[in-house]
């Protein structure tokens, strides 16, 4: 490896760490408490250093959820191309896919979600509401590719495809936001009895009868 090359790995290594660091120090006191200089000391980097790569915490924020999106979105393309093969089992594959998404890193899911609020939106500068906006829309059409190949195979019954991507993903979010609200308040969650029913209920809504 030429010196330019390393000198390349170093800087997107340390690039990723500044990324784990912000999401660490965000697990531990929240998006408010945030600082650069928070950021800078836990990926144990100089305020300087840190300058060089963001220059603000939304920026790291919004690339560690683009890192972290990309991921997702590279699950539900090996799950659409090897859709064929697992005709039956299409939505269950999907919604494991969330899950795996979920498991992989809690603390980034979580932070994917606050900078998805409204307000979070739209007090972000223009160029970060465009990175945002990019990532959402390209898992977006991944999960309408999906849908679509159900509908198209008789699977899933007659509907849109974005709209049907919109409620499946929806219901994800939506239990994974009621169980952080319940563990904030110190109050007993049911993650996994919650997904099962979830994915039982949505199969008898989605699934095509006979298929």
């Amino acid at each position: 490896m030429g010196i330019k090359e390393r000198r390349e790995r170093e800087k997107n290594e340390r690039r990723e760490s500044i990324l784990r660091a912000a999401i660490q120090v965000y697990d531990k006191e929240g998006y408010h408490a945030i600082t650069m200089e928070k950021i800078a000391e836990e990926s144990e980097l100089s305020r300087a250093t840190l300058y060089l790569y963001f220059k603000t915490k939304d920026e790291i924020f919004i690339h560690a959820i683009v890192s972290s999106s990309d991921f997702f979105r590279e699950r539900l393309e090996i799950l659409h191309a090897g859709s064929t093969g697992a005709r039956d089992d299409l939505l269950k594959n999907l919604w494991l896919t969330f899950i795996e998404f979920y498991e992989k890193d809690r603390s980034s899911f979580n932070v994917t979600l606050y900078f998805h609020q409204s307000e979070m939106i739209r007090n972000l500068p223009e160029h970060l509401r465009i990175m945002l906006d990019h990532s959402g829309t390209q898992i977006y059409e991944c999960l309408s590719k999906i849908m679509a190949y159900g509908i198209g195979q008789g699977v899933f019954r007659e509907s849109n495809p974005k709209t049907l991507a919109e409620v499946v993903w929806t219901s994800f979010l939506g239990i994974i936001h009621l169980e952080n609200s319940k563990k904030a308040m110190s109050r007993k969650t049911h993650l996994e009895i919650t997904w099962n029913l979830a994915l039982e209920m949505l199969s008898r809504g989605i699934l095509k009868k006979g298929a």
